[in-house]
């Protein structure tokens, strides 16, 4: 079989712990790559998934590539790390719970990520003893409630007993084709790494999808942010060696001269350095999640991960004003908004086509924590200059004085008088017309001169402030 000339489509296996993701992976996989399914020890030992694993099987013309992640709450950033690789979703839930929390999590996850194409698996009919048409049927109002809308494709399956699968399998391919993927095999090479280890006799060996260009033997590509750098002396697609592969393709690369104690998941492999930068500080536009339910602060705590890697920072919700970046707190009622990130530790940023995760891994893993997806905007070396409003608080001393309205309070001295001269006053005042006297005291305007005003009135200034945030 040549493998490189089938068509790859990666597909991430997404459900709550427990629901059976690993199990339909075992029974639909032909291939099993070396990061295949719970090849990590410690799966073994916790009986749980904790790493991505990669598994495949043959479609028709398709290369199916099926990416487990974690359904475990507290490993959710791992599971986030395949979303940028993945082309649509199975979501597994157990037909005896129906859909848990981390399913709506992990829902929301792909969602966040323009990710529209998904199939649900109702597994573990063989015991389950209730109407399995009125659970499909109860699958379908809960997916009402989401984007996906009640039409999804549903599937009841056994993993245990190997059934329902032939049904799954022609789901799959009548999703498969009605994919609209369009593959940048041409330009930089960019294959962010997911796993990386040294065979003995062979020599280091990096795993990784490839997002753009064409691979071939013999070229060199460098890690980053690590800096070091390699040529390619093998080129395998699920244990069949090849000469070249391309976009969405994923691959095994042997290559030598790299330092493997340098790099880790969250590297990319490129042979362009110039496509990415080293950086601290970002401008995003945030598609905010509908559900997530907590107010964004100014500086708010986040979780931000890019492609395979998730690294903790703070987010700066501002909006427009006069070509000012005014603070705010946003909320899902919020259509999206503007922000800047400060990273916690410089982190490698694609310059173009970048999409991240944004979540709040610190809140309990009971409500849904994936705060939405936010796109680059711009790459800052240092804090961009912000505004905020301050607002000062006065009272009126003499509202019939034969000068105008006096105002006191609103600063101290004649000479921040001076300074405040108009400035514009909140409702239903205009703004400062004059000073008064030499203790700060000022003249001010008012929008309806028959308004019946009293001595004690309060009188609001707001100014705009500027300020620069410091990094974290």
């Amino acid at each position: 079989m040549e493998i490189e000339k089938k068509i790859p489509i990666h597909i991430g296996l997404f459900g709550h712990i427990d629901s059976g993701k690993t199990a339909i992976a075992e029974v639909l996989s032909e291939i099993i790559s070396t990061a295949g399914i719970d090849a990590h020890p410690q799966s073994k030992e916790r009986g749980i998934t904790i790493d991505l694993g990669f598994t495949s099987f043959i479609l028709d013309k398709y290369l199916i590539t099926l990416v487990d992640g974690p359904g475990h709450a507290d490993l959710i950033k791992i599971s986030a790390s395949s979303v940028e690789i993945i082309d649509c979703a199975l979501i597994v839930i157990d037909i005896n719970k129906g859909p848990q929390v981390q399913t709506g999590e992990h829902l929301i996850m792909i969602e966040s990520l323009n990710i529209h194409n998904i199939i649900i698996i109702l597994n573990k009919i063989d015991i389950f003893f209730g109407s399995i048409e009125n659970e499909i049927q109860k699958t379908r109002e809960f997916f009402n409630s989401t984007s996906f809308g009640q039409n999804v494709p549903i599937f009841t399956v056994s993993a245990k007993k190997k059934i329902g699968f032939e049904k799954l399998k022609n789901g799959i391919l009548e999703t498969v084709k009605s994919l609209k993927i369009e593959r940048s095999t041409k330009g930089d090479i960019i294959i962010p790494i997911d796993h990386h280890f040294s065979i003995k006799g062979v020599g280091v060996i990096l795993t990784g999808t490839i997002l753009n260009g064409t691979l071939n033997t013999n070229q060199i590509l460098e890690i980053l942010p690590v800096k070091t750098s390699g040529r390619v002396k093998g080129i395998q697609i699920f244990h069949q060696n090849v000469d070249f592969a391309k976009a969405g393709d994923r691959v095994g690369i042997n290559i030598k001269g790299v330092e493997l104690k340098k790099i880790f998941r969250g590297c990319y492999a490129t042979n362009n350095p110039k496509a990415f930068e080293f950086c601290d500080i970002i401008e995003v536009k945030v598609t905010i999640n509908k559900l997530f339910k907590p107010k964004t602060s100014f500086g708010t705590q986040i979780h931000i991960t890019i492609g395979m890697f998730t690294t903790t920072g703070r987010i700066y919700p501002y909006y427009d004003l006069d070509e000012k970046r005014i603070q705010t707190t946003v909320s899902n009622k919020d259509q999206g908004f503007k922000a800047i990130i400060f990273f916690k530790e410089k982190v490698l940023i694609r310059k173009k086509n970048n999409m991240m995760l944004l979540s709040r891994l610190d809140l309990t893993p009971t409500s849904l924590r994936i705060l939405g997806s936010a796109e680059l905007l711009k790459i800052w070396q240092e804090s961009p200059l912000f505004y905020k409003h301050k607002t000062k608080k006065g009272t009126i001393k003499n509202p019939d004085h034969p000068q105008g309205i006096v105002c006191t309070g609103l600063v101290k001295s004649v000479n921040g008088a001076k300074k405040i001269v108009g400035k514009k006053l909140e409702p239903p005042f205009t703004s400062v017309l004059d000073t008064f006297g030499t203790k700060g005291a000022v003249i001010i305007g008012i929008e309806n001169k028959e308004k019946m005003i009293e001595k004690g009135d309060p009188v609001f200034l707001k100014e705009l402030r500027s300020f620069y945030v410091k990094n974290i």
